[in-house]
């Protein structure tokens, strides 16, 4: 949906500070003045669903002004999706994508949605509540190489999707300890055999998560893999982004360009 087709639900008041406070920088500044002027998430309502948003984040200030987020991903999800879908949310942030995916899979299908930041966890419920869908599986752990415990970075909520146990920026963040599991744990825990389609965007640590459990693509459990990956990141912290190609490839996943997001796809 278009700028030209889709209006603004925000009060005037609202639009204003959205203007103002997501040009603000650093980010950490722009969340300070939002909790200091009480800017409080509200309600809107989409072309895929109702959303319960933060004006001033970068989810919010797409969907109320745009009504939308992401269309490549959405084309992945309604290529992949359908009645009976498996579907896995790897890094499902406020629960967009888990909302939207649930609902092309409809209650016969399997909708498991990951992510680590509790703050999150309150968000993904209203969100799932507000369209309905009481079949998709919330799992608050992060996904790497190691079971146990590791600590994320929480960046400021303007944009809680840079979030990860990588610290991207240059000043101190909070934390939170987090649960971890391998992605094979996950599967098998959700009694998964297969996967349909499994978004991942975890900011760098998509390097662990598909590498620390190699057996899953080995074993072809997931047939399209949505993978947003973090070169910068990846390359701070010493990690090559042709370690994942090769291991994807080696295990007979093309790589496709028909969407705008990386999509790679088990040959048939």
């Amino acid at each position: 949906m278009t700028d030209a087709t889709h209006r603004n639900p925000l009060t005037v008041y609202q639009r204003g500070l959205q203007n103002i406070l997501t040009r603000l920088r650093p980010a950490i500044l722009a969340s300070l003045v939002k909790r200091m002027l009480g800017v409080e998430r509200t309600v809107v309502d989409t072309p895929n669903g109702r959303f319960w948003i933060d004006p001033v984040s970068n989810l919010g200030t797409a969907l109320s002004r745009h009504g939308s987020y992401e269309s490549g991903m959405l084309k992945v999800l309604e290529t992949f999706l359908c009645p009976g879908s498996a579907f896995v949310d790897l890094g499902a942030n406020e629960g967009y994508f888990t909302v939207i995916g649930a609902k092309l899979c409809g209650a016969s299908g399997r909708v498991v949605a990951v992510e680590p930041q509790e703050r999150l966890l309150p968000v993904i419920a209203e969100n799932l509540r507000l369209n309905g869908v009481n079949w998709a599986n919330v799992l608050n752990v992060a996904v790497t190489d190691t079971p146990g415990v590791a600590t994320i970075q929480l960046t400021p909520d303007t944009n809680n999707g840079a979030s990860g146990l990588h610290r991207a920026t240059k000043y101190r963040l909070p934390t939170q300890p987090v649960a971890t599991r391998t992605l094979a744990q996950v599967l098998n825990d959700e009694g998964l055999a297969r996967v349909d389609l499994m978004k991942v965007d975890i900011e760098g640590f998509e390097y662990e998560a598909l590498l620390g459990s190699p057996e899953v693509f080995a074993q072809h459990r997931v047939r399209a893999l949505a993978l947003e990956l973090h070169p910068t990141i990846l390359t701070k912290r010493n990690k090559d982004v042709a370690d994942i190609n090769k291991m994807l490839a080696d295990n007979s996943y093309n790589i496709t360009d028909r969407f705008a997001n990386t999509v790679w796809l088990l040959a048939k």
